[in-house]
C-alpha cells in the first residue's frame, strides 16, 4: 500500500497541503466563533449523554404500535417512525452501521459514498446528495425521509432537521461504549434489535479477547508508538479511537496525554522526535497526503526508532478502513497487535478473525487482494 513516487505525485501533496492548510484556517475561524457562544452543543466527550430526565442513551421512553420515542445519544428525546423505510445521513459513518445492521437498501440520501460500500449496496451509487458531511436541508426536505441519522456532536444539525419535520438521531462512536450504544440505538430505531445484539456480542467478544491477549504482555514490554493523521505532525490522541486502538493492541500510546481541541491534533515533528515512538501507524485516509515510503525515504527521519527498525505502517484495508468506526475497528485493532505482537496474534488468525467479521456484518468474505490488506 505505499505510494509512488514522482512529479505528478509530488504536485498532488502540495495541493493537498494547500488545501488543508486553508481548511485549519477555517477550522481555527469556526472553533474561535463557537468558544464565544452561540448554537448547541452535544455531550462531553467520555460523558454518555442523558436526557433532560437522566434517562441514558438508548432508552425507549414511550412506545406505540407505529411510533417509538428514544433518547439519543446527543440527549435528545426523538420520535420515529417504527421500521423506517427511507433513510438519509451525511455523516458518513452511518453507512457501514446501518449496512451491518441489514439496512442498506432503506438508505435513500447521502453525503459521499465509496466503492467498497457501493460494492456491498450498489443502489448507493443512485441516492439523492444530502449534503457532505454539511447538511443540504433544502434537499433533506424535498428527500422527506422517515430519519436522518448524524453525529450526536452536531446538535444544531440535528434541531435543523428536526424543524423541517424528519426525526433525526445522533450518534458518537469514538469509544468501544460509544459504539456499542449507538448499534443498540440504531437496532432499535430502525426495527433491528435482533441483528443489533448480535453485532454488539461479536464486538465485546472481540475486544476482551483483546485484552485478554494484551494481559499477557508485560506493561515494561509494551512497544511506544502513535497513529499519525492526514498531514505529518498530526496525531491520535487519548481521546480518538485510534489512540484506544493503539492501546488495546498493546502498545503505549506516546500521544495519549496530549492536550488539544483539534481533531488529529498537532503534535509536530520535534515532539514526535522527542516521543522517538517503536512504531508509527499512518491513518489510510484518502486525504492523506504522504506515505510510509516518504517517512522511510526522508534522511531527515533517518535517526527516529520507527524509520531505522523499518516500523511504519499504513493501517488497511485499502478498501475498507479497518480504523473506522464501528465493528471493523476490531480488525484495526488485530492487525496492529498481530505488527507489534505477532507471537500472541499471528496472520492465518487475523485472516480468520477477517472472515468472521465481513461474514457477519454483510454476509460475504474477500480475498486479501480485494480489501488490500
Amino acid at each position: 500500500m505505499l505510494g509512488g513516487s514522482g512529479l505528478s505525485r509530488r504536485t498532488r501533496i502540495m495541493t493537498a497541503l494547500l488545501a488543508a492548510l486553508l481548511l485549519t484556517g477555517c477550522l481555527i475561524c469556526f472553533a474561535g466563533c463557537g468558544a464565544g457562544g452561540g448554537g448547541s452543543a452535544g455531550p462531553d466527550p467520555g460523558s454518555p449523554a442523558v436526557s433532560e430526565n437522566g434517562d441514558p442513551a438508548g432508552t425507549v421512553v414511550s412506545e406505540t404500535k407505529e411510533e417509538l420515542t428514544v433518547v439519543d445519544q446527543a440527549g435528545r428525546e426523538v420520535t420515529v417512525k417504527k421500521d423506517p423505510q427511507s433513510i438519509a445521513l451525511c455523516y458518513r459513518v452511518v453507512i457501514r452501521f446501518l449496512l451491518s445492521l441489514d439496512q442498506g437498501d432503506k438508505i435513500k440520501g447521502i453525503g459521499k459514498s465509496e466503492p467498497f460500500l457501493e460494492q456491498l449496496q450498489p443502489s448507493l451509487a443512485d441516492c439523492a446528495d444530502v449534503g457532505k458531511g454539511v447538511a443540504d436541508i433544502e434537499a433533506l426536505a424535498q428527500l422527506g425521509p422517515d430519519l436522518f441519522v448524524h453525529k450526536a456532536s452536531d446538535v444544531q444539525t440535528l434541531e435543523a432537521v428536526s424543524e423541517i419535520g424528519i426525526p433525526s438521531v445522533g450518534i458518537e462512536v469514538e469509544t468501544p461504549e460509544d459504539m456499542v450504544c449507538a448499534l443498540d440505538l440504531l437496532g432499535k430505531v430502525c426495527g433491528a434489535e435482533d441483528k443489533a445484539a448480535e453485532l454488539i456480542d461479536y464486538y465485546n467478544g472481540q475486544i476482551r479477547a483483546s485484552e485478554d491477549l494484551v494481559s499477557q504482555i508485560d506493561d515494561a514490554d509494551k512497544p511506544t508508538a502513535i497513529v499519525m493523521g492526514t498531514s505529518i505532525g498530526k496525531v491520535a490522541d487519548g481521546s480518538m479511537l485510534q489512540g484506544e486502538m493503539l492501546e488495546r493492541a498493546g502498545a503505549v500510546n506516546c500521544a495519549a496525554d496530549l492536550k488539544a481541541t483539534e481533531l488529529w491534533p498537532t503534535a509536530g515533528t520535534e515532539q514526535i522526535f522527542a516521543w522517538d515512538p517503536d512504531y508509527i501507524f499512518i491513518t489510510n485516509s484518502e486525504s492523506a497526503v504522504y506515505t510510509a515510503e516518504d517517512l522511510l525515504q526522508d534522511p531527515a527521519w533517518s535517526e527516529l526508532t520507527a524509520v531505522r527498525e523499518k516500523h511504519i505502517y499504513e493501517m488497511p484495508a485499502e478498501a475498507d478502513s479497518w480504523e473506522f468506526p464501528g465493528v471493523v475497528s476490531t480488525l484495526g485493532i488485530d492487525y496492529m497487535m498481530h505488527i507489534m505482537h505477532p507471537q500472541l496474534l499471528d496472520e492465518e488468525t487475523l485472516k480468520q478473525h477477517v472472515d468472521a467479521l465481513y461474514q457477519l456484518c454483510y454476509g460475504r468474505t474477500f480475498e486479501r487482494d480485494e480489501l488490500g490488506y
